[in-house]
């Protein structure tokens, strides 16, 4: 074994060394997300020096404030304000549509002998909602309301069809 290879291995045991140790560190004492970030860039440095394909040390380190502008940007603005006014919407029409459904069919046990109706929830809401959101007038709106209760449906949180009394 020769000189080089010793100090070799002596640095690389090293760096193994130092990388374990701040991963328990980052893992033990629990981490912000700016430490992990600090975390992940030394981890990168490490591998780096590990694989001997370390970046030359001219290369310029990304500017600070990187998320912030992210967060500023007109883009990202609009998304979030998209993302927002979907939200609403959908907590809107899901209030208003179990509203409905709680008037047309309040939860209650079944009588013996009763006839029930099985009514897809658009014959049940449609009518409804298009009136009390005024949407009753314009397809696109139509479609709109008509795909958020298609959403709200695929996510549980509306029924698909409902069990009405057959007299109602």
């Amino acid at each position: 074994m020769s000189a080089s290879s010793t100090i070799k291995d002596s640095v690389r045991d090293r760096l193994l060394h130092r990388l374990r140790a701040l991963m328990a560190r980052t893992v033990a004492n629990g981490a912000s997300p700016d430490e992990e970030l600090v975390a992940a860039r030394m981890v990168a440095k490490s591998i780096a020096q590990l694989d001997g394909t370390a970046p030359p040390p001219t290369e310029a380190p990304p500017p600070p404030n990187w998320a912030q502008a992210e967060r500023d940007s007109r883009e990202y603005q609009q998304l979030l304000e998209k993302n927002t006014t979907e939200t609403l919407l959908k907590n809107a029409v899901q209030e208003m549509a179990l509203e409905q459904i709680n008037r047309v069919a309040p939860p209650r046990r079944r009588q013996p002998g009763e006839y029930l109706e099985r009514v897809g929830i658009h014959d049940l809401l449609d009518a409804h909602l298009g009136m009390a959101l005024s949407v009753g007038g314009n397809r696109l709106a139509r479609d709109i309301l008509a795909r958020t209760i298609d959403e709200l449906v695929y996510d549980g949180q509306l029924p698909s069809h409902m069990d009405i009394p057959a007299g109602r």
